[in-house]
């Protein structure tokens, strides 16, 4: 009995081990999105936990400052997971060979040889042979951790990048309106060079937060700003010069949008075992859309931008479009504790809104 429970003590810690690597290789090294569940474990904790710090604080500056701790938490959580994983399976092993007598003995072993510190070093060959290979691993982990930190920071500063350029032109409360006011008075509001920097924008972040979905709960370095406000802005003004404008160079525009949406869509779906969304639908005949359409139409005539005669067909088109992205970016707002009006992206007929104020 006592050499069948070892056996299936080293088989637990070998599978202990193995899941190790299976998780460490898929959140640090692979190019591609593999779930995992020790990340997703730690990051749900994580959110929770600075959720927890968050609520109660309406001023969206103040929740910045919670979500500020994000990243870290979610760094520390996931460091130290890893390493009472591997701790523990080798600890079982240990103690499943007999090459240390009782569990105590067995677990300081193995964490004198995973932390490198070498303060209890097995006295049999095998003991020896296996200290080697656990402190190994707990080098690669300090090692990993040293180039993984910095990818996240790259990450981030690349998507603020874009994002501090757009709150920079529209104020505080970036919306389609705004956005098109700033595009006007630097050009074409379809100047595909515009729309070549956001889409490749687009991409940058489908590569880092679909990958990396904690990417996207770290806040802006900007204050009273975030990126998923930023994502819909775009997104509502793509919608617009493709649905509302009469516009006769919008190739570049297109893609960028049709880019955004694919983006918005997986990273929603990625953080899909968080907190749901409150999801707002807008059908075409509803009374508040009309009023927010029609006050929305009057202020792109106003700025001087040419808009196709039909109101109601552009009002249907809009609609149509911008219900492919809407739902994913209340989720990820909900998800994230980021704020975003609505619809498109400004408070009803709120026209104060729709100049950038509050």
């Amino acid at each position: 009995m006592a050499t069948l429970i070892g056996i299936v003590a080293v088989l637990i810690g070998a599978f202990g081990v193995f899941i190790y690597f299976q998780s460490i290789v898929r959140v640090m090294l692979l190019n591609r999105r593999e779930p995992d569940i020790i990340e997703r474990c730690v990051r749900s904790l994580a959110v929770k936990i600075v959720h927890a710090l968050a609520g109660g604080r309406h001023d969206y500056e103040d929740v910045q400052r919670a979500q500020a701790w994000i990243l870290p938490i979610f760094i520390f959580l996931l460091v130290t997971s890893w390493f009472l994983l591997v701790q523990t399976s080798f600890s079982l092993v240990l103690w499943g060979l007999h090459v240390e007598e009782g569990w105590p003995r067995a677990f300081s072993s193995s964490g004198s040889a995973l932390s490198t510190l070498g303060y209890l070093t097995p006295s049999t060959l095998l003991g020896e042979y296996l200290a080697v290979y656990e402190a190994a691993i707990g080098l690669a982990i300090v090692i990993l951790i040293f180039t993984f930190v910095p990818g996240y920071q790259a990450a981030i500063q690349a998507r603020e990048r874009k994002v501090g350029w757009l709150f920079a032109r529209t104020g505080r409360h970036p919306n389609c309106v705004t956005l098109l006011e700033a595009l006007k008075k630097a050009g074409p509001v379809d100047d595909p060079a515009v729309w070549e920097d956001w889409e490749n924008w687009f991409r940058g972040i489908h590569e880092t937060h679909s990958l990396s979905p904690m990417l996207a709960y770290v806040p802006s370095v900007y204050r009273g700003t975030s990126w998923v406000g930023a994502s819909a802005a775009v997104l509502d003004t793509a919608s617009v010069i493709l649905s509302t404008l009469d516009s006769k160079q919008t190739d570049a525009v297109r893609v960028c949008r049709e880019t955004g949406v694919t983006a918005i869509r997986l990273i929603a779906t990625e953080l899909d075992e968080n907190r749901p969304g409150q999801f707002h639908t807008y059908q075409s005949d509803n009374p508040k859309l009309i009023a927010g359409f029609d006050a929305l139409y009057d202020k792109l005539v106003e700025i001087g931008l040419p808009v196709r005669e039909d109101k109601e067909q552009c009002r249907n088109a809009l609609v149509a479009l911008r219900s492919e992205y809407e739902k994913s970016i209340h989720h990820i707002a909900a998800s994230t504790l980021m704020p975003v009006e609505v619809p498109w992206v400004v408070a009803h007929a709120n026209t104060a809104a729709m100049k950038g104020t509050s």
